[in-house]
């Protein structure tokens, strides 16, 4: 086990209203969509309640091989400004990654909103889990501009 942690913040300002960022995130068959982590990727959400208290099952995977579990716990979500949780991540029954993850959600101008992701995350396999965590948010957060665009 090659243990690593890392705190990464990503900024990512939106032309959309904070509600309608917010509601991305909450509506599983939108987020199946923008929170793909690559090209070849595919996400799954199986049970979800974005809630305080609330918890949520995904996998996600390359097409035919969901090899990646998620068990996520949120902690705290305020209606179209903040959502805090903890993701475990699982390849089969090998537990990868560990995060507190937030999305801070402000207005910002008249019709557009600043996500502030801070994603704290414990990797148990090295490096790698950091820069999946990071590549994948980045690629996500990609998808998400193109979707709220229309593009």
């Amino acid at each position: 086990m090659e243990l690593s942690h890392e705190t990464v913040v990503l900024n990512r300002s939106f032309k959309v209203t904070p509600a309608r960022l917010f509601e991305a995130y909450v509506d599983p068959k939108q987020r199946e969509i923008w929170c793909v982590p690559g090209t070849e990727t595919v996400f799954n959400i199986q049970e979800t309640d974005v809630s305080t208290g609330g918890r949520e099952t995904a996998t996600c995977g390359p097409a035919g091989d969901m090899k990646w579990h998620m068990q996520v716990v949120y902690h705290r979500v305020e209606q179209d400004r903040l959502i805090v949780f903890t993701e475990e991540l699982w390849e089969h029954d090998m537990l990868l990654t560990v995060a507190l993850i937030t999305f801070d959600i402000r207005e910002s101008g008249p019709s557009g909103s600043e996500l502030i992701l801070t994603d704290q995350i414990t990797s148990f396999i090295g490096s790698e889990g950091i820069e999946g965590h990071t590549d994948g948010y980045r690629h996500a957060f990609e998808n998400l501009e193109a979707q709220l665009s229309g593009t």
